[in-house]
């Protein structure tokens, strides 16, 4: 066992350490990355580019030389952020508006970026909240599942053929740990009520970005794009402070929050670099691999991804 896989094994033991600033830390001086090149020159879509681990990816994709778009709802914190990563980094960065929540902002945005670039590089589905009570979107869509699976999908789907003309591609979600806990249901997306639990339902809509990206790995690899999703660890973010749910948690783990450059290294590893290029489909933390399930519990059935599927085209009115 080498160095890198033994603190890896010694971190991963404990999901307090591996998925905290320690666990960061601690594997961080093994990484090589003298292999983040592939992304300077490139257009890369980042959305809740503005804030929390959106935010660290954009600064750190500029600094490798990337054109980075970054896509969200607030024109004040875009101008800020543009700003501030522009004279920090020298490099091309722009904003767009985007309401994950509304599908007409969505299909608008989508049409802007196509018109606007002739090449998409990478595709970074960052942006995501969770809900403390039952709310639905502008088109009657539970608030986790609006903002967090079906506004992206639409957005990668409407993104798809630019990608493909642009390959190689590739498109990375951003998920959470909590998906280890949840099985894939899908209640909430049918807009029953009762299924609504703000942790539950947020970790629910993790589940959904993995299976989502396992699907589109087998899908688009002979069409040169590659899907990947990564878990940040315990990030400090406004979307984690602003929830009434997590405020326990941020009272015991606070000071082991990772800041947003460390939970965004994973996502711009998987956007500059070489290795990710080769592998498609894989969830990842740390730069290394990861089991999408813990427990037999969480495993859902062909049915399950099927019915996933079919849901999500029926709410973006892309069924055929």
């Amino acid at each position: 066992m080498n160095d890198a896989d033994r603190i890896d094994a010694d971190v991963a033991a404990d999901d307090t350490i591996s998925f905290s600033r320690l666990g960061y830390e601690r594997r961080r001086p093994t990484w090589d990355d003298s292999d983040l090149a592939d992304v300077s020159g490139k257009t890369v879509i980042v959305s809740g580019g503005t804030a929390g681990v959106g935010l660290g990816a954009s600064r750190s994709l500029a600094a490798l030389g990337a054109h980075v778009v970054m896509l969200g709802r607030s024109a004040e914190r875009g101008k800020a952020a543009v700003q501030e990563i522009t004279a920090a980094t020298g490099a091309k960065v722009e904003w767009i508006h985007l309401d994950l929540a509304s599908l007409e902002s969505v299909r608008a945005t989508a049409a802007e970026l196509l018109e606007r670039y002739g090449r998409i590089d990478v595709l970074i589905n960052n942006a995501g909240g969770m809900w403390d009570t039952w709310e639905t979107s502008a088109d009657g869509i539970e608030m986790s599942w609006a903002t967090n699976v079906v506004g992206p999908y639409l957005l990668t789907e409407l993104l798809l053929e630019r990608l493909g003309e642009s390959a190689p591609a590739r498109i990375i979600e951003m998920t959470s740990g909590g998906a280890y806990s949840q099985r894939l249901t899908l209640g909430e997306l049918r807009g029953e009520e009762e299924a609504f639990d703000p942790k539950a339902t947020y970790s629910r809509t993790k589940r959904a970005q993995i299976v989502l990206t396992e699907l589109r790995g087998a899908e688009l690899a002979d069409r040169g794009i590659v899907a990947h999703v990564t878990h940040p660890g315990w990030t400090d973010s406004p979307g984690l402070r602003g929830s009434g749910a997590m405020q326990g948690f941020i009272r015991r783990f606070e000071s082991d929050f990772r800041t947003p450059e460390q939970g965004a290294d994973t996502a711009v590893w998987l956007a500059a670099a070489r290795e990710p290029a080769t592998t498609t489909g894989l969830f990842w933390h740390d730069r290394r691999p990861r089991e999408t399930h813990r427990t037999d519990a969480t495993r859902e059935t062909e049915q399950d991804r099927r019915e996933l599927v079919e849901l999500l085209r029926r709410a973006t009115g892309l069924a055929g």
